[in-house]
Protein backbone atom coordinates (compact mmCIF):
# COMPACT_ATOMS: atom_id res chain seq x y z
CA UNK A 1 0.00 0.00 0.00
CA UNK A 2 1.04 3.58 -0.46
CA UNK A 3 0.39 6.37 2.03
CA UNK A 4 -3.15 6.74 0.64
CA UNK A 5 -3.94 3.09 1.24
CA UNK A 6 -3.76 2.13 -2.45
CA UNK A 7 -2.31 -1.28 -3.32
CA UNK A 8 1.15 -0.91 -4.83
CA UNK A 9 2.78 -3.74 -6.77
CA UNK A 10 6.53 -3.67 -6.22
CA UNK A 11 9.05 -6.48 -6.36
CA UNK A 12 10.46 -6.02 -2.86
CA UNK A 13 12.95 -8.83 -2.32
CA UNK A 14 15.23 -8.17 0.67
CA UNK A 15 16.52 -11.74 0.47
CA UNK A 16 18.11 -11.12 -2.92
CA UNK A 17 21.85 -10.74 -3.28
CA UNK A 18 21.49 -7.44 -5.11
CA UNK A 19 19.45 -5.94 -2.26
CA UNK A 20 22.01 -7.01 0.35
CA UNK A 21 24.81 -5.26 -1.51
CA UNK A 22 22.85 -2.13 -2.43
CA UNK A 23 19.37 -1.69 -0.92
CA UNK A 24 19.29 2.07 -1.47
CA UNK A 25 17.50 2.18 -4.86
CA UNK A 26 14.69 0.07 -3.37
CA UNK A 27 14.60 2.23 -0.25
CA UNK A 28 14.35 5.39 -2.36
CA UNK A 29 11.46 3.91 -4.37
CA UNK A 30 9.61 2.97 -1.19
CA UNK A 31 10.07 6.40 0.39
CA UNK A 32 8.65 8.06 -2.72
CA UNK A 33 5.95 5.63 -3.80
CA UNK A 34 4.94 3.51 -0.81
CA UNK A 35 6.25 4.90 2.50
CA UNK A 36 3.97 2.43 4.31
CA UNK A 37 4.37 -0.76 2.31
CA UNK A 38 2.58 -4.06 2.94
CA UNK A 39 5.16 -6.79 2.52
CA UNK A 40 2.92 -9.74 1.76
CA UNK A 41 5.57 -12.43 2.22
CA UNK A 42 5.86 -11.61 5.94
CA UNK A 43 2.49 -9.87 6.33
CA UNK A 44 4.39 -6.89 7.73
CA UNK A 45 4.00 -3.16 7.22
CA UNK A 46 7.32 -1.51 6.32
CA UNK A 47 8.03 2.16 7.05
CA UNK A 48 10.70 4.01 5.08
CA UNK A 49 10.39 7.72 5.97
CA UNK A 50 12.23 9.32 8.88
CA UNK A 51 9.09 11.03 10.18
CA UNK A 52 7.16 7.74 10.23
CA UNK A 53 10.06 5.92 11.87
CA UNK A 54 10.00 8.45 14.72
CA UNK A 55 6.27 7.83 15.15
CA UNK A 56 6.83 4.08 15.02
CA UNK A 57 9.49 4.16 17.74
CA UNK A 58 7.31 6.11 20.17
CA UNK A 59 3.79 4.90 19.32
CA UNK A 60 1.91 3.69 22.40
CA UNK A 61 -0.06 1.13 20.37
CA UNK A 62 3.05 -0.60 19.03
CA UNK A 63 4.56 -3.16 21.38
CA UNK A 64 8.10 -4.52 21.54
CA UNK A 65 6.73 -7.74 23.07
CA UNK A 66 6.84 -10.50 20.46
CA UNK A 67 4.03 -12.23 22.38
CA UNK A 68 1.72 -9.55 20.90
CA UNK A 69 2.46 -10.78 17.38
CA UNK A 70 -0.65 -12.39 15.87
CA UNK A 71 1.37 -15.39 14.66
CA UNK A 72 3.29 -15.95 17.89
CA UNK A 73 2.80 -19.49 19.26
CA UNK A 74 1.95 -17.96 22.63
CA UNK A 75 2.56 -19.22 26.14
CA UNK A 76 2.54 -22.83 25.02
CA UNK A 77 5.99 -22.31 23.47
CA UNK A 78 7.56 -21.73 26.90
CA UNK A 79 5.56 -24.57 28.44
CA UNK A 80 7.38 -27.12 26.31
CA UNK A 81 10.16 -29.13 28.00
CA UNK A 82 13.47 -27.32 27.60
CA UNK A 83 11.92 -23.91 26.93
CA UNK A 84 11.32 -22.86 30.56
CA UNK A 85 14.57 -20.92 30.97
CA UNK A 86 13.92 -18.87 27.85
CA UNK A 87 10.41 -18.08 29.07
CA UNK A 88 11.53 -17.02 32.55
CA UNK A 89 14.18 -14.60 31.25
CA UNK A 90 11.83 -13.14 28.64
CA UNK A 91 9.08 -12.68 31.25
CA UNK A 92 11.11 -10.03 33.10
CA UNK A 93 12.86 -8.52 30.08
CA UNK A 94 12.56 -4.84 29.22
CA UNK A 95 10.71 -5.90 26.07
CA UNK A 96 7.84 -7.38 28.09
CA UNK A 97 7.63 -5.53 31.41
CA UNK A 98 4.58 -3.32 31.98
CA UNK A 99 5.35 0.43 31.86
CA UNK A 100 5.71 0.96 35.63
CA UNK A 101 8.12 -1.96 36.11
CA UNK A 102 9.93 -1.08 32.89
CA UNK A 103 10.57 2.44 34.20
CA UNK A 104 11.76 1.17 37.60
CA UNK A 105 14.18 -1.43 36.21
CA UNK A 106 15.48 0.90 33.52
CA UNK A 107 16.07 3.67 36.07
CA UNK A 108 18.07 1.35 38.32
CA UNK A 109 20.10 -0.08 35.44
CA UNK A 110 20.77 3.29 33.83
CA UNK A 111 22.76 4.38 36.88
CA UNK A 112 25.42 1.84 35.92
CA UNK A 113 25.38 2.86 32.25
CA UNK A 114 25.44 6.66 32.33
CA UNK A 115 27.94 8.45 30.05
CA UNK A 116 30.11 9.04 33.12
CA UNK A 117 29.96 5.37 34.14
CA UNK A 118 30.79 4.23 30.62
CA UNK A 119 33.73 6.67 30.45
CA UNK A 120 35.10 4.86 33.50
CA UNK A 121 34.92 1.63 31.47
CA UNK A 122 36.97 2.99 28.57
CA UNK A 123 40.20 1.50 29.89
CA UNK A 124 38.64 -1.96 30.05
CA UNK A 125 37.12 -1.58 26.58
CA UNK A 126 40.48 -0.42 25.19
CA UNK A 127 42.24 -3.43 26.73
CA UNK A 128 39.70 -5.80 25.17
CA UNK A 129 40.03 -4.20 21.74
CA UNK A 130 43.85 -4.30 21.94
CA UNK A 131 43.83 -7.94 22.98
CA UNK A 132 41.34 -8.86 20.26
CA UNK A 133 43.44 -7.12 17.62
CA UNK A 134 46.61 -8.82 18.87
CA UNK A 135 44.87 -12.20 18.54
CA UNK A 136 43.74 -11.31 15.01
CA UNK A 137 47.27 -10.58 13.78
CA UNK A 138 49.01 -13.31 15.79
CA UNK A 139 49.42 -15.57 12.74
CA UNK A 140 51.14 -12.83 10.76
CA UNK A 141 48.62 -12.94 7.92
CA UNK A 142 48.99 -10.11 5.43
CA UNK A 143 45.22 -9.99 4.86
CA UNK A 144 42.70 -10.45 7.68
CA UNK A 145 38.92 -10.67 7.91
CA UNK A 146 37.82 -7.66 9.95
CA UNK A 147 34.59 -9.47 10.88
CA UNK A 148 36.74 -11.79 13.03
CA UNK A 149 37.87 -8.68 14.89
CA UNK A 150 34.50 -6.97 15.32
CA UNK A 151 32.59 -10.14 16.20
CA UNK A 152 34.73 -10.86 19.22
CA UNK A 153 34.60 -7.43 20.83
CA UNK A 154 31.08 -6.96 22.31
CA UNK A 155 30.60 -10.30 24.05
CA UNK A 156 34.19 -10.19 25.29
CA UNK A 157 33.64 -6.67 26.62
CA UNK A 158 30.45 -7.77 28.38
CA UNK A 159 32.24 -10.79 29.84
CA UNK A 160 35.04 -8.52 31.05
CA UNK A 161 32.69 -5.89 32.47
CA UNK A 162 30.59 -8.50 34.26
CA UNK A 163 33.62 -10.40 35.51
CA UNK A 164 32.65 -13.67 33.82
CA UNK A 165 35.30 -16.30 34.71
CA UNK A 166 37.23 -17.84 31.83
CA UNK A 167 35.66 -21.28 32.37
CA UNK A 168 32.18 -19.78 31.86
CA UNK A 169 32.90 -17.76 28.74
CA UNK A 170 32.19 -20.39 26.10
CA UNK A 171 28.78 -21.07 27.63
CA UNK A 172 28.14 -17.36 28.06
CA UNK A 173 28.89 -16.81 24.38
CA UNK A 174 26.35 -19.50 23.44
CA UNK A 175 23.78 -17.72 25.59
CA UNK A 176 24.69 -14.42 23.93
CA UNK A 177 24.15 -15.83 20.45
CA UNK A 178 20.83 -17.37 21.54
CA UNK A 179 19.75 -14.05 23.05
CA UNK A 180 20.45 -12.20 19.81
CA UNK A 181 18.50 -14.75 17.75
CA UNK A 182 15.56 -14.79 20.17
CA UNK A 183 14.33 -11.28 19.34
CA UNK A 184 13.92 -12.09 15.64
CA UNK A 185 10.47 -13.39 14.57
CA UNK A 186 10.93 -17.06 13.79
CA UNK A 187 8.68 -20.12 13.70
CA UNK A 188 11.26 -22.75 12.65
CA UNK A 189 11.11 -25.50 15.34
CA UNK A 190 14.80 -26.38 14.92
CA UNK A 191 15.89 -22.76 15.39
CA UNK A 192 13.58 -22.32 18.38
CA UNK A 193 15.06 -25.45 19.98
CA UNK A 194 18.62 -24.18 19.49
CA UNK A 195 17.67 -20.86 21.07
CA UNK A 196 16.03 -22.63 24.01
CA UNK A 197 19.17 -24.71 24.64
CA UNK A 198 21.27 -21.55 24.74
CA UNK A 199 18.92 -20.00 27.30
CA UNK A 200 18.94 -23.14 29.45
CA UNK A 201 22.73 -23.12 29.68
CA UNK A 202 22.87 -19.36 30.06
CA UNK A 203 20.36 -19.23 32.92
CA UNK A 204 22.44 -21.65 34.98
CA UNK A 205 25.63 -19.67 34.32
CA UNK A 206 24.00 -16.35 35.17
CA UNK A 207 22.49 -17.65 38.40
CA UNK A 208 25.90 -18.96 39.47
CA UNK A 209 27.63 -15.71 38.51
CA UNK A 210 25.11 -13.46 40.31
CA UNK A 211 24.99 -15.60 43.46
CA UNK A 212 28.79 -15.70 43.68
CA UNK A 213 28.94 -11.93 43.36
CA UNK A 214 26.17 -11.31 45.92
CA UNK A 215 28.02 -13.39 48.52
CA UNK A 216 31.50 -12.04 47.75
CA UNK A 217 32.66 -9.98 50.77
CA UNK A 218 35.01 -7.97 48.54
CA UNK A 219 33.33 -7.81 45.13
CA UNK A 220 35.21 -6.22 42.23
CA UNK A 221 34.04 -2.75 41.23
CA UNK A 222 32.70 -3.86 37.86
CA UNK A 223 29.41 -3.42 36.00
CA UNK A 224 27.73 -6.44 37.57
CA UNK A 225 28.55 -5.23 41.07
CA UNK A 226 27.16 -1.78 40.25
CA UNK A 227 23.94 -3.30 38.98
CA UNK A 228 23.61 -5.51 42.06
CA UNK A 229 24.17 -2.54 44.36
CA UNK A 230 21.88 -0.18 42.42
CA UNK A 231 19.03 0.90 44.68
CA UNK A 232 15.92 3.03 44.32
CA UNK A 233 14.35 3.72 47.70
CA UNK A 234 13.71 0.20 49.02
CA UNK A 235 14.13 -1.55 45.70
CA UNK A 236 17.04 -3.47 44.26
CA UNK A 237 17.15 -5.53 41.12
CA UNK A 238 16.12 -9.15 41.63
CA UNK A 239 18.17 -12.02 40.24
CA UNK A 240 15.57 -12.49 37.50
CA UNK A 241 15.74 -8.80 36.60
CA UNK A 242 19.54 -8.88 36.55
CA UNK A 243 19.50 -11.84 34.17
CA UNK A 244 17.04 -10.06 31.92
CA UNK A 245 19.17 -6.91 31.92
CA UNK A 246 22.22 -8.88 30.84
CA UNK A 247 20.02 -10.38 28.11
CA UNK A 248 18.97 -6.85 27.08
CA UNK A 249 22.55 -5.56 26.99
CA UNK A 250 23.64 -8.47 24.82
CA UNK A 251 20.77 -8.17 22.35
CA UNK A 252 20.78 -4.37 22.23
CA UNK A 253 24.47 -3.62 21.93
CA UNK A 254 26.15 -6.61 20.36
CA UNK A 255 24.71 -6.39 16.86
CA UNK A 256 25.50 -2.70 16.59
CA UNK A 257 29.11 -3.19 17.65
CA UNK A 258 29.72 -6.26 15.48
CA UNK A 259 28.08 -5.09 12.28
CA UNK A 260 28.25 -1.33 12.79
CA UNK A 261 32.02 -1.46 13.31
CA UNK A 262 32.51 -3.75 10.33
CA UNK A 263 30.57 -1.37 8.10
CA UNK A 264 32.42 1.60 9.61
CA UNK A 265 35.78 0.09 8.59
CA UNK A 266 34.43 -0.71 5.12
CA UNK A 267 33.03 2.80 4.69
CA UNK A 268 36.16 4.59 5.90
CA UNK A 269 38.46 2.52 3.70
CA UNK A 270 36.24 3.49 0.74
CA UNK A 271 36.58 7.15 1.70
CA UNK A 272 40.34 7.68 2.23
CA UNK A 273 40.02 11.47 2.42
CA UNK A 274 37.55 11.20 5.30
CA UNK A 275 39.79 8.64 7.00
CA UNK A 276 42.80 10.96 6.65
CA UNK A 277 40.80 13.80 8.22
CA UNK A 278 39.80 11.53 11.11
CA UNK A 279 43.39 10.38 11.62
CA UNK A 280 44.46 14.02 11.81
CA UNK A 281 41.71 14.99 14.25
CA UNK A 282 40.42 12.41 16.73
CA UNK A 283 37.75 14.82 17.94
CA UNK A 284 35.87 13.68 14.82
CA UNK A 285 35.53 10.12 16.15
CA UNK A 286 32.03 10.57 17.56
CA UNK A 287 30.61 12.28 14.47
CA UNK A 288 32.35 9.70 12.28
CA UNK A 289 30.69 6.80 14.08
CA UNK A 290 27.29 8.50 13.87
CA UNK A 291 27.74 9.14 10.16
CA UNK A 292 28.90 5.60 9.36
CA UNK A 293 25.83 4.22 11.15
CA UNK A 294 23.62 6.60 9.18
CA UNK A 295 25.20 6.34 5.74
CA UNK A 296 25.27 2.55 5.39
CA UNK A 297 22.99 0.82 7.87
CA UNK A 298 23.60 -2.89 8.47
CA UNK A 299 19.89 -3.34 9.18
CA UNK A 300 17.64 -4.76 6.50
CA UNK A 301 14.30 -5.63 8.09
CA UNK A 302 14.35 -4.90 11.77
CA UNK A 303 12.89 -3.04 14.69
CA UNK A 304 9.76 -5.19 14.75
CA UNK A 305 6.80 -3.91 16.75
CA UNK A 306 3.36 -5.45 17.12
CA UNK A 307 0.03 -3.61 17.08
CA UNK A 308 -1.94 -3.65 20.34
CA UNK A 309 -5.12 -2.47 18.62
CA UNK A 310 -6.52 -1.44 15.26
CA UNK A 311 -5.35 2.03 14.25
CA UNK A 312 -3.97 4.04 11.33
CA UNK A 313 -0.32 4.85 10.68
CA UNK A 314 0.44 7.53 8.09
CA UNK A 315 -3.04 6.95 6.65
CA UNK A 316 -2.69 3.17 6.36
CA UNK A 317 -4.80 0.76 8.50
CA UNK A 318 -2.91 -1.39 11.01
CA UNK A 319 -4.74 -4.34 12.55
CA UNK A 320 -4.28 -5.67 16.05
CA UNK A 321 -1.41 -8.19 16.22
CA UNK A 322 0.09 -7.16 12.89
CA UNK A 323 3.86 -6.78 12.64
CA UNK A 324 5.27 -3.39 11.71
CA UNK A 325 8.91 -2.74 10.91
CA UNK A 326 10.99 0.38 10.46
CA UNK A 327 13.46 0.32 7.58
CA UNK A 328 16.30 2.13 9.31
CA UNK A 329 18.52 2.24 6.23
CA UNK A 330 15.75 3.92 4.23
CA UNK A 331 14.85 6.45 6.93
CA UNK A 332 18.47 7.47 7.50
CA UNK A 333 18.77 8.43 3.81
CA UNK A 334 15.52 10.43 3.82
CA UNK A 335 16.12 13.78 2.05
CA UNK A 336 13.47 15.33 4.29
CA UNK A 337 15.67 14.58 7.27
CA UNK A 338 19.19 15.13 5.94
CA UNK A 339 20.81 17.51 3.49
CA UNK A 340 22.38 15.60 0.59
CA UNK A 341 21.67 12.27 2.37
CA UNK A 342 23.58 10.06 -0.07
CA UNK A 343 26.84 11.89 0.65
CA UNK A 344 29.16 10.50 3.36
CA UNK A 345 30.22 13.43 5.54
CA UNK A 346 32.01 12.94 8.87
CA UNK A 347 31.60 16.66 9.56
CA UNK A 348 27.81 16.38 9.49
CA UNK A 349 26.45 18.02 12.64
CA UNK A 350 23.58 16.90 14.88
CA UNK A 351 22.92 13.68 13.00
CA UNK A 352 19.41 12.51 13.87
CA UNK A 353 20.62 8.95 14.23
CA UNK A 354 17.85 6.59 15.33
CA UNK A 355 20.03 3.46 15.21
CA UNK A 356 19.72 3.10 18.98
CA UNK A 357 16.01 3.82 19.05
CA UNK A 358 13.97 6.59 20.60
CA UNK A 359 11.75 7.15 23.62
CA UNK A 360 11.38 4.75 26.53
CA UNK A 361 12.89 1.89 24.52
CA UNK A 362 16.04 3.82 23.62
CA UNK A 363 18.89 1.30 23.74
CA UNK A 364 20.17 0.93 27.29
CA UNK A 365 23.60 -0.06 25.99
CA UNK A 366 23.94 2.80 23.48
CA UNK A 367 26.73 4.58 25.36
CA UNK A 368 28.67 1.33 25.70
CA UNK A 369 28.15 0.35 22.05
CA UNK A 370 29.33 3.76 20.85
CA UNK A 371 32.40 3.52 23.09
CA UNK A 372 33.23 0.06 21.72
CA UNK A 373 32.90 1.29 18.14
CA UNK A 374 34.99 4.41 18.72
CA UNK A 375 37.76 2.47 20.47
CA UNK A 376 37.79 -0.17 17.74
CA UNK A 377 38.16 2.42 14.96
CA UNK A 378 40.64 4.52 16.92
CA UNK A 379 42.93 1.60 17.71
CA UNK A 380 42.62 -0.20 14.37
CA UNK A 381 42.71 2.64 11.83
CA UNK A 382 44.41 5.49 13.69
CA UNK A 383 46.90 4.02 16.15
CA UNK A 384 47.88 0.60 14.88
CA UNK A 385 47.18 0.32 11.15
CA UNK A 386 46.67 3.79 9.63
CA UNK A 387 47.73 2.51 6.18
CA UNK A 388 45.18 -0.33 6.02
CA UNK A 389 43.47 -0.86 2.65
CA UNK A 390 40.70 -3.03 1.30
CA UNK A 391 42.04 -6.29 -0.11
CA UNK A 392 38.87 -7.21 -1.98
CA UNK A 393 35.11 -6.85 -1.98
CA UNK A 394 33.15 -7.81 1.15
CA UNK A 395 30.99 -10.90 1.33
CA UNK A 396 27.53 -9.94 2.58
CA UNK A 397 25.07 -12.56 3.83
CA UNK A 398 21.90 -11.99 1.82
CA UNK A 399 20.10 -14.90 3.50
CA UNK A 400 19.91 -13.17 6.90
CA UNK A 401 16.23 -12.22 7.39
CA UNK A 402 16.72 -8.86 9.14
CA UNK A 403 20.30 -7.70 8.55
CA UNK A 404 22.97 -7.24 5.88
CA UNK A 405 25.90 -8.63 7.88
CA UNK A 406 29.35 -8.57 6.33
CA UNK A 407 30.66 -12.11 6.74
CA UNK A 408 34.06 -11.36 5.27
CA UNK A 409 35.77 -7.98 4.96
CA UNK A 410 39.29 -8.64 3.64
CA UNK A 411 41.68 -5.91 4.72
CA UNK A 412 45.42 -5.60 4.12
CA UNK A 413 46.64 -4.06 7.36
CA UNK A 414 50.16 -3.00 6.43
CA UNK A 415 52.81 -2.33 9.05
CA UNK A 416 51.75 -2.20 12.69
CA UNK A 417 52.56 1.31 13.91
CA UNK A 418 52.21 0.26 17.54
CA UNK A 419 50.11 1.94 20.18
CA UNK A 420 49.88 5.69 19.90
CA UNK A 421 50.73 7.71 22.97
CA UNK A 422 47.81 9.32 24.73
Amino acid sequence: MNHKGTIVHFDFDPDSESFAYDPYPAYAWLRTNAPVYHWEKRDTLLLSRLEDLRTFLTHEQLSTDIADWEHHPGGQLFEQPGFEAWGSIIATSLFQLPPADHARVRKLASVALTPRAVRAMEGAVRATVERTLDDLIANGDEVVNIRDFTETIPLTVICDLFGVPSQMRAGFREFGLAAIRSVQPNLDPAVLSEIANGFTQGKVLLEQLIEARRTDPNPPADLLTRLIEARDEAHRLSTAELMSLIFALITAGSDTTVHGTCYAVFTLLRHPQALAELQADRSLLRSTIEETLRWDSFGKIGLFRYALSDFELAGVPVRKGQAVSGLMGAALRDPNGYADPDRFDIHRENVANLTFGLGRHFCLGANLARTEMMKAIEILLIERFPHATLAGEPVIDHHNPIMRPIDNLPVRLGADQGKAKA
